[in-house]
């Protein structure tokens, strides 16, 4: 029991500090996700709306650790799963109030009226081109799915008539399924299948032009592309990698058919591990990404005024309605698959593109397919 409470404490520890983060890894003509002009990033709204989003995450923080107390009596995996979740959902209700804020002060004084519109950020396919795949960390993947499935078949002959396809919320088996090749291999399918889904956005992501951001020049601007994509590359990589390795053993560990507490404690462990795990990588890609980011323009400044400096400039592609929420960007005009994020560092996925709509659905598939599984196996 101390375990998991120490786990759910650095799980919910993590994530807040990573949400305390993101206004400072943004651009500071986006905050929370709402596009000013230069002149306003020090503006007495923008200011106070940062603040209170703080305030609302560091809030969030405190109640999704009284909950995680609250929930203690429904199984060690409640907390850190229910503490996750009230603290995501209440960071983002903290982001949307807050950045209302500062939607309706530049509405009002029409900041953006005596700003020139241009395309200031353009396509750069060869930014892309020059990111591999992160070969390496998919290779190891493959290994480790591999070798749980030939556990799998070595002690296929020896597993029982009924096997465990689902554990409650204190790791211990709730349903089970006829042994079958589908019911015992299941998992590492589907792990094979989510595999294939993130090596194939690698190959999009290395091929499909991406949008230089605004407000940058534009060598600037390209040498952030690149390292964005070079990146991203790293991080799908180590998504790859982490997601594998769960799968596999925690389907080693459902076919230990014996319902002993060292086999619960196996399974919420791994799930426990897996959420700190992830957001570990997703730590370090941001740190990384914002200290390039941040060293490339210190590398290439240029003072206020002189020729080439950048300028306030409004880019129609980045229009505030393009962007739902100052998180999800939706533009069919745009031709542009992967565009710099409004709030955080990192890339999103443009849901205008016919491209991006193929990998939402796909991966909204692959997640229905996991959900479902254990009611298609009873």
């Amino acid at each position: 029991m101390t375990a998991v409470l120490v786990s759910t404490l650095g799980v919910a520890t993590l994530i807040a500090a990573i949400l305390l983060m993101l206004p400072a890894m943004s651009r500071s003509t986006l905050p929370l996700g709402v596009l000013v002009p230069r002149s306003r990033v020090t503006d007495p709204v923008v200011v106070a709306a940062l603040r209170r989003f703080r305030i609302g995450v560091v809030v969030s923080y405190v109640v999704a650790l009284a909950v995680a107390a609250m929930v203690a009596p429904l199984g060690p995996a409640a907390q850190p799963l229910a503490a996750t979740f009230i603290l995501l959902v209440g960071s983002v209700v903290a982001n949307l109030l807050c950045r209302r804020r500062i939607q309706a002060a530049k509405r009002e004084g029409g900041w953006l009226e005596e700003v020139p519109v241009r395309i200031s950020g353009s396509l750069t396919p060869d930014s892309a081109d020059r990111a591999r795949p992160a070969y390496g960390w998919f290779a190891a993947a493959v290994v480790v799915l591999a070798a749980a499935a030939a556990i799998g078949v070595s002690l296929y002959d020896s597993l029982p008539a009924t096997i465990a396809v689902h554990w409650n919320a204190n790791g211990q088996p709730d349903r089970f399924a006829e042994k079958s090749f589908w019911s015992v291999f299941a998992p590492i399918l589907i792990g094979a299948g989510v595999l294939a889904l993130i090596v194939g956005i690698a190959f999009v992501v290395r091929g499909v032009p991406w949008r230089r951001g605004s407000g940058d020049r534009p060598e600037v601007s390209e040498r952030i592309a690149a390292l964005q994509a070079h990146l991203t590359q790293s991080l799908l990589g180590w998504i790859a990698f982490v997601v594998s390795a769960a799968i596999s053993a925690l389907s080693v560990l459902g076919w230990w058919r014996a319902e002993s507490n060292a086999q619960s404690a196996g399974v919420v462990a791994v799930t426990v591990g897996l959420l700190v795990v992830i957001f570990v990588v997703i730590a370090a890609y941001a740190v990384r990404l914002t200290s390039g980011t941040r060293a490339i323009r210190a590398g290439t400044e240029v003072p206020v005024g002189a020729p080439g400096a950048a300028r306030d400039s409004v880019d129609p592609r980045d229009d505030d309605r393009h962007w739902k929420g100052g998180l999800v960007y939706v533009n069919s005009g745009d031709p542009a698959l992967f565009v710099p994020k409004r709030f955080g560092v990192g890339v999103t996925l443009n849901l205008g593109h016919p491209g991006g709509i193929a990998i939402a659905v796909v991966t909204l598939l692959l997640i229905v397919a996991a959900l479902l599984l254990p009611l298609l196996l009873r």
